[in-house]
């Protein structure tokens, strides 16, 4: 017997449709899918996926799907390529992209979302070496939060809700981002007069406009080319558009660095190679050389065969464990039997400058 409650909760359960958008060109027999954290995307299962259909506009292919969705709907979500049975050819790069819709949505209204495929190149500046060191001066930025725009103001003024979005990595600190276009909301191109996006974390800067249905479409400049947005010529709802334009490469982070094997990081301490304790040393002459990364060969444990040939560092007995022969044995413990100590004194002597590496 079918649980009528469930079946009447449901129906009443107030919804909205999501609109995804994405332009990719796709090869005969691949197909674009969007799986997500929610069941109604497939809960990460991307056979359950939601296809995507084509429709080439202008110059570009551009693939599309709207469904259902409740109100306040939150997840997370990526985009694929497939071929007919589901199988993954590829999928995005970058950071899972999250969505979550606003609150003042009302019911039954439309939310678009145009994305951009994310390439490798945008998950590289999400690494820890970038976010964590070499662009962790973003973290002073203050989070300031986009306002929150009233339906009520769309409706009285027959606009649209515009959300810009895009992801700035290498932002100095002092200076903002504007996006600039035809519409007088972005200034008419000046930049004076521009939109002003507000740091919202994680290296992404946003900003809602409420631009006028006669501006439309609209054009910004967008890297090396401008971008043009259209909306419905239906003034039966309002429409919301989320633009995330991907990562803004019109300032390109360039960095110098050392690149070198563990066993050459020499100092007066070392016993014949470099030691671990040795790349204090590395670092803080990098650091006065204006060097911005320090790159090492591998330094796994590579001690399979108790043979010459374990000098390759590339094959390592694991991926967890260091190399024992970077250690620096006179700083394991500050009571080493004498014996120990005149060992370790012989060996640096014997030793020191007179290593030889085989070539492979």
């Amino acid at each position: 017997m079918a649980n009528q409650g469930l079946f009447s909760a449901a129906k009443s359960m107030k919804s909205v449709k999501l609109k995804f958008r994405i332009p990719y060109f796709t090869e005969w027999g691949q197909s674009l899918l969007v799986c997500g954290s929610e069941p109604t995307l497939g809960s990460w299962n991307v056979k359950k996926g939601l296809l995507l259909s084509p429709v080439h506009q202008d110059d570009q292919l551009i693939w599309t799907a709207t469904i259902s969705v409740p109100c306040q709907f939150s997840c997370g979500y990526r985009y694929y390529v497939v071929d007919d049975a589901k199988n993954v050819l590829r999928w995005e790069m970058g950071n899972e992209r999250r969505l979550s819709i606003p609150h003042l949505l009302p019911e039954g209204h439309t939310l678009e979302l145009h994305d951009l495929w994310q390439t490798g190149a945008d998950a590289l500046l999400f690494r820890s070496a970038f976010k964590d060191v070499i662009f962790c001066k973003n973290s002073t930025f203050n989070i300031d939060k986009p306002e929150a725009i009233l339906h009520d103001e769309l409706v009285q003024q027959d606009s649209i809700l515009v959300r810009f979005k895009i992801c700035c990595p290498n932002v100095q600190e002092g200076t903002s981002v504007y996006v600039i276009g035809s519409s007088t909301k972005l200034g008419n191109w000046k930049v004076q007069d521009g939109l002003k996006l507000h740091y919202t974390g994680e290296y992404i800067w946003e900003a809602y406009c409420v631009i006028p249905r006669g501006d439309f479409p609209i054009r910004y400049p967008f890297l090396y080319m401008f971008l043009e947005l259209s909306v419905n010529s239906s003034k039966s709802q309002s429409q919301y558009i989320f633009l995330s334009d991907g990562m803004l490469r019109e300032m390109p982070w360039r960095g110098c660095g050392v690149a070198v094997p563990m066993f050459s990081v020499r100092s007066e301490d070392d016993i014949g190679v470099g030691e671990f304790l040795d790349l204090k040393l590395l670092v803080d002459w990098a650091v006065e050389s204006g060097f911005h990364l320090v790159q090492l060969l591998p330094i796994n444990d590579t001690s399979v065969h108790r043979m010459w040939w374990d000098s390759y560092p590339y094959s390592s007995l694991s991926v967890f464990a260091l190399h024992p022969l970077y250690l620096r044995l006179q700083a394991l413990s500050k009571n080493l039997p004498e014996d120990v100590k005149s060992e370790i004194r012989n060996a640096k002597e014997r030793l020191d400058g007179k290593v030889d590496s085989p070539i492979f």
